[in-house]
């Protein structure tokens, strides 16, 4: 038995498939010889590593446009041509792109028959018993192209998909629409691929649960899932067949990350699902390694490949790995930078810990500047820890990652100019990644329980009718995203046509270097001033007294105004008021009201919280 599990576009080009290297070593250890295809590189190559990423790591997902590019080669122009698909779907209102990247989809869906042709080619197929595709996000179609020349050429391999895009119901919508596809793994499918292969292997045609197949023509809908697996019990996954073909096809790119899991679930999802969140599916129970074995595995990942990063798949960094995991780390010196996916409201000293244990990239969770809203999306934190994050973050060396999303039911309307009010005084941090309206996933408590939320129409989103020839009903069994109306959904571009503007300035200026600072800093005579060089902001520089100093000090973590009045007057020695020394501070922006609470705002240096002068080691012994 020989397997080959296949990675096509539009895979990220910088790391490896967590889901092909983890098959590969449980497949090796049932004696099934197991190859790793990424061709996600070939055509990276093709169409060049600055093309390719805008397409599969900065794009817009609404838009498909990895889908429609191969749904080109699969079914030709039969319902969908680049005119239709540019004007209806890449110039939509609220779902489109920018000028620039309908440029570059264009360009790509052209390199796509002749890529297809050359992976197809690259490999002899026939030494193969069976092919496996993995796809989460637009990595369908193009695996549906490859795998129907395999069966054309071979009608005796098997073929099996699987990953999040079949997950669940829409594993058997493929299924019934893909007659190239023998298998469907609708979940996890750390033992039952593996078992699957096994059985084939000694002639035995059962399948296990968890996986759909093909029988006598027809589609059985038994989607038992398989139990979960105790994650420790995972081997160390194969990324070898990633390294070897990235260093050959990128001599001169730095080294690429290193993808692996801690955890999987999510421990917040359990108790409180973000509302608009379609991860996990059925799998949203929160397991995780236990911190040896992340410490091992990372060890062992690092020592094998030397990557730029470790990149963890985690929904959520697990909290018991502060005091045990990450203190291993910032013990035993491991020098290479990691990524993980946070929750928002962790504290100063926590973001202290990522970053001693080298955790300098963290997908931070921040979604929204609003109260309202993070309550709507059920997040768990508030807008002025979501700025305190943001901000000790940039102090520290970490850089977040965040968004800005809109257009929930039932938000404040009159919440979009003070969060834009909000954004422009925090232009000396990271810029989000993104601005813009929410979209409805599949498995959301939005999707499932959308007339309760608010919503008044769920359809599939319009690009899946530019990938698929399938009516409304058949999209919306296989689609994982989805657009809505509700009482102000076609005014939400309108209403936040501010945020999205300088969203867009923002992040340019920060990718230039141009986006300025607003900081807290020593003065040549042994002072503090308040130096102010945000590009949004005329220059200027604040000479700040011992209280201006103590009341911005106070402020480093959210704090309610009337407690802010409290603690300052058990501190106070000025001679100025502590209402007119606020107020001073809200002018200059170097404190702000998030919500019901202040927050401080310029970076603030470790030097000034050691400063006796400035330090609150009083207020201690005062309470």
């Amino acid at each position: 038995m020989r397997v080959a599990l296949v990675v096509m576009p539009f895979a990220s080009s910088d790391r490896p498939s967590l889901a092909a290297g983890l098959l590969k070593s449980l497949l090796r250890e049932r004696g099934i010889a197991c190859d790793c295809k990424y061709f996600n590189l070939t055509f990276c190559r093709l169409a060049g590593q600055e093309r390719y990423r805008r397409l599969a790591e900065f794009a817009s997902t609404n838009v498909l446009a990895g889908e429609w590019i191969f749904s080109q080669a699969y079914y030709g122009e039969a319902f969908s041509s680049w005119e239709s698909y540019s004007r209806e779907v890449l110039g939509h209102p609220a779902w489109g792109v920018g000028e620039d990247y309908r440029e570059t989809v264009l360009e790509l869906s052209k390199l796509a028959p002749a890529f297809l042709r050359i992976a197809y080619e690259a490999c002899d197929w026939s030494q193969y018993d069976l092919v496996g595709f993995t796809s989460t996000f637009e990595q369908t179609l193009p695996s549906l192209c490859l795998a129907r020349m395999i069966r054309a050429a071979h009608p005796g391999i098997k073929i099996a998909v699987g990953g999040a895009n079949f997950e669940a119901p829409m594993g058997q919508s493929y299924l019934d629409l893909f007659p190239e596809i023998d298998y469907v793994s609708t979940g996890e499918a750390d033992w039952s691929f593996p078992q699957l292969c096994e059985n084939l292997a000694r002639g035995d045609a059962s399948v296990p649960a968890g996986i759909l197949h093909r029988q006598q023509g027809s589609s059985p809908a038994d989607q038992k899932p398989a139990s979960p697996i105790e994650l420790d019990r995972l081997p160390i996954p194969d990324h070898d067949d990633f390294f070897l073909p990235f260093a050959r096809t990128f001599p001169r790119s730095a080294p690429a990350a290193v993808t692996l899991e801690a955890s999987r679930g999510c421990w917040w999802g359990q108790k409180h699902h973000c509302t608009f969140c379609g991860l996990n599916g059925d799998t949203m129970t929160f397991r995780r390694k236990s911190w040896q074995r992340v410490a091992e595995e990372a060890a062992a990942l690092e020592e094998r490949y030397r990557p730029s990063y470790l990149f963890f798949a985690d929904n959520i960094l697990a909290m018991d790995y502060f005091p045990t995991l990450l203190p291993h780390w910032a013990e035993n010196g491991s020098s290479t930078p990691k990524f993980f996916e946070v929750k928002a409201n962790l504290r100063r000293d926590q973001v202290a810990a990522l970053k001693r244990a080298g955790i300098l990239y963290v997908q931070s969770g921040i979604e929204s500047l609003s109260d309202r809203t993070l309550q709507i999306m059920d997040k768990g934190v508030s807008a002025a820890q979501n700025i305190a994050l943001l901000r000790w973050s940039r102090e520290m060396g970490v850089r977040a990652i965040w968004n800005v999303l809109f257009g929930f039911p039932g938000e404040d309307l009159e919440d979009f100019p003070r969060i834009h009010a909000l954004l422009q005084k925090l232009a000396h941090l990271n810029a989000p990644e993104v601005c813009g309206p929410i979209r409805m996933d599949r498995f959301s408590p939005n999707f499932e329980r959308w007339r309760e939320m608010g919503f008044q129409e769920v359809r599939p989103l319009s690009s899946y009718r530019h990938v698929y020839p399938l009516d409304e009903e058949g999209l919306r069994d296989l689609a994982y995203f989805f657009e809505y109306r509700h009482a102000h959904s076609e005014r939400v571009v309108e209403l936040a046509r501010d945020i999205i503007d300088f969203g867009l300035d923002w992040r340019q200026r920060c990718k230039e270097g141009t986006n300025g600072t607003f900081a807290v800093r020593r003065h040549l005579d042994g002072g503090w001033v308040l130096v102010d060089t945000r590009f949004n902001r005329p220059r200027s520089a604040w000479r700040m007294e011992p209280e201006d100093l103590l009341l911005l000090r106070l402020c480093d973590s959210p704090i309610a105004p009337e407690a802010l009045v409290r603690k300052a007057e058990q501190l106070w020695t000025g001679t100025r008021s502590i209402p007119e020394v606020r107020d001073a501070l809200l002018e200059r922006e170097a404190i702000c009201l998030a919500g019901e609470r202040m927050i401080a705002v310029p970076l603030l240096p470790e030097e000034l919280r050691e400063d006796p002068v400035t330090s609150l080691e009083r207020e201690v012994r005062i309470e």
